[in-house]
């Protein structure tokens, strides 16, 4: 933990000065030299900070550009896709739930809570689910390549969250043909046993995979006669926020294929 510190101290540091030498920098943090040395190196390595041949002087890198993008990149989409959200909810009367990909796993990013269920959710923001076990997780599985999908069930080992949950290989490819075909996916209870959730794709004005959303509620209200239908409402829901992100509305059914 020490170690981390140290390294955030630095990289606040050569942030504030814009460019600097080791000693400088061992001077402001008040770290030895060849402390200092070790970091920066690291994080030079991990493409952090870059450094200037000639100077040999220190400076952040791109790469914290990138992650800051990101994190922007996020709060946009939270902006964009709040009003659509909340238009979803009216209409299909359960809570609604925007959702991204972070690894192997979804982070849910927003709610808008449905003023007709009073059950406390695995959706609420800041949550961490698994992809195979959640309809906006499944979503994501489906546009993956075979190789991909094989990688990826090699490192997460599915494991059972309820007696619902897809955990054989085959029972999850032939769930993911089904997701590509109708255009959107369902968590039958399982990630939690009485939930269910129909979820459909965000795409970014790449055409590539941006988040997804999903209509949560109990299984008793969520029937399976009802799935179509809600199937339909989140799949133009997705593609209006798609739409908003840049994304070519027309394009949208082909790409779920």
């Amino acid at each position: 933990m020490k170690s981390l510190l140290k390294a955030i101290d630095t990289i606040d540091a050569v942030a504030e000065a814009g460019n600097i030498g080791i000693r400088k920098l061992s001077a402001i943090t008040g770290f030895p030299p060849s402390t200092i040395h070790r970091i920066v190196t690291t994080l030079v390595a991990k493409n952090y900070f870059q450094q200037d041949p000639v100077t040999r002087r220190y400076s952040l890198s791109y790469r914290l550009l990138e992650l800051g993008s990101r994190v922007q990149q996020r709060t946009h989409l939270t902006t964009v896709a709040l009003p659509h959200l909340e238009e979803l909810m009216a209409a299909a009367r359960e809570s609604v739930n925007l959702a991204v990909r972070d690894g192997d796993t979804m982070v849910y990013l927003d709610m808008v809570q449905s003023n007709y269920s009073k059950l406390q959710l695995f959706t609420r923001p800041g949550a961490r689910v698994p992809l195979y076990a959640t309809g906006v997780g499944k979503l994501f599985l489906s546009q993956m390549q075979d190789s991909e999908l094989d990688a990826y069930l090699q490192r997460s080992k599915p494991t059972p969250f309820t007696p619902h949950t897809l955990v054989k290989k085959a029972n999850l490819v032939t769930e993911l043909q089904k997701i590509r075909s109708r255009g959107y996916s369902v968590d039958n209870q399982e990630m939690e046993e009485g939930v269910r959730c129909v979820a459909a794709l965000i795409f970014d004005h790449q055409g590539k995979p941006a988040a997804s959303l999903s209509i949560t509620g109990a299984a008793m209200r969520i029937t399976p006669d009802r799935i179509e239908q809600f199937g339909t409402l989140a799949k133009s829901c997705a593609a209006a926020i798609s739409s908003q992100l840049g994304f070519n509305p027309a394009n949208y059914s082909q790409m779920l294929s």
